[in-house]
């Protein structure tokens, strides 16, 4: 009975992660289209692993906070809004979400490194841009996880 129990906990704790898809050694590689840029949200740390709230572009969902993983999206240069959101209903003292705005250059990429941070009922996501050194250093083991962008 208790192995079933913790074959079933292991489970869960794995499902959590991105463990399949292209690393971002295989995805990140490549050189950019001269009139786009690239914005990756990604997630190193497995702390809150039941925390996996929603990334939004401009207003657009594109993908989820899941540890070991990263959504990358193909955008037009120019100002965006990049947020993350909390999944349950519990409002955290931090707030419901946290925003970075961005404005990138044809060609550019920038790196949103998502953190998870403990509240007081609920933990929540927090975003911070970190330089395009650190984000490919950060990325190159992360797994590609499945998003609306292209």
């Amino acid at each position: 009975m208790r192995v079933g129990l913790y074959l079933a906990a292991a489970g869960l704790l794995l499902s959590g992660c991105a463990t399949g898809g292209p690393t971002g050694k295989e995805v990140l590689a490549g050189d950019l289209a001269p009139k786009k840029s690239r914005l990756v949200i990604y997630r190193t740390s497995p702390l809150g692993l039941a925390i996996q709230p929603p990334y939004s572009i401009d207003g657009t969902a594109v993908g989820t906070s899941k540890p070991d993983g990263f959504v990358v999206c193909l955008v037009d240069p120019g100002a965006h809004q990049i947020a993350v959101g909390i999944e349950l209903g519990i409002a955290n003292l931090g707030g419901g979400t946290d925003k970075v705005s961005v404005t990138l250059r044809p060609g550019q990429t920038a790196y949103l490194k998502a953190e998870p941070q403990l509240g007081l009922v609920v933990g929540f996501i927090t975003l911070s841009e970190v330089t395009e050194n650190q984000g490919r250093a950060d990325t190159v083991s992360l797994h590609k996880l499945e998003s609306s962008c292209t």
